[in-house]
């Protein structure tokens, strides 16, 4: 190593620790990446999995009131997409579907921006709930799982105290339906189509970015299309036994959402 940059690396631990809590410069890996922040790709247990909110536990043990799937309310979820290189978290946050970048280091969750979200209104009850649980996704300070290695409870400890306690949803989510999957990208909006015997409206669907839009007669069962958002989807493709006129004989049953983008309009 040349002389001025172990000088550089020296002098602010002189100035701020002392000599002997000066520790030696990490050693990087061949590309130059410092080893103790590994790419998410490389250690992160949470890749390609979904969660459901289950408790909320605010400092001194009271729970705060949230939504469970047992009352018939649809819980604040998450969920944790590698596509391309790039990591994201995404979900349902009380009122809006958001978006935020995150990644995995020794083990624990950081969300490394603020959370992008829908702007729906709701209820000033589900509002005041979306918003802290926004909020939380940049107030993570310890994360904790049941297994490292197949995860199915997750825990996470907050800069406020609170802890937020997510049961893994079952995966996939496709009724346990049985055929081949497929990756299809869902467009924003869907528009008016002829579908059997009537007027409606249909998504716009393709196989690639490249390819044209085209129209899908059928529903996607277990997908919570909203407008406004680009998705990119894992369905399990099968043979509809009583399928409408004028459609293709196949249904397609949501596995996962992949990646979602929201849309500039």
């Amino acid at each position: 190593m040349p002389l001025s940059s172990s000088l550089r690396w020296i002098a602010p631990c002189v100035l701020s620790l002392g000599l002997a809590a000066c520790a030696a410069p990490p050693q990087r890996t061949a590309d130059g990446r410092d080893p103790r922040f590994q790419p998410a790709s490389a250690s992160d247990v949470l890749a390609q999995t979904s969660w459901d909110l289950a408790r909320w536990t605010r400092p001194g043990g009271a729970l705060r009131e949230i939504p469970h799937p047992s009352s018939n309310s649809r819980p604040l979820t998450i969920s944790f997409i590698h596509d391309q290189g790039a990591t994201r978290a995404s979900g349902f946050s009380g009122c809006n579907a958001y978006n935020a970048p995150y990644t995995v280091a020794n083990g624990q969750l950081i969300i490394t921006s603020n959370p992008v979200a829908t702007m729906m209104a709701c209820a000033p009850v589900n509002m005041q709930l979306e918003q802290e649980f926004l909020a939380s996704l940049t107030r993570i300070t310890a994360t904790s799982f049941d297994n490292t290695n197949n995860p199915q409870r997750m825990s996470w400890v907050l800069s406020t105290g609170d802890t937020l306690d997510f049961g893994r949803r079952i995966d996939p989510v496709a009724g346990g339906q049985v055929g081949p999957t497929k990756l299809v990208y869902v467009n924003a909006e869907r528009v008016p189509c002829n579908a059997g015997a009537g007027r409606t409206t249909c998504y716009q669907v393709r196989d690639s970015q490249s390819q044209p839009w085209q129209l899908w007669y059928g529903d996607i069962t277990g997908f919570n299309f909203q407008p406004g958002i680009r998705y990119r989807l894992r369905v399990v493709e099968i043979k509809d036994p009583n399928p409408p006129a004028d459609t293709s004989g196949l249904r397609w049953v949501l596995d996962a959402v992949v990646e979602q983008e929201i849309v500039r309009r």
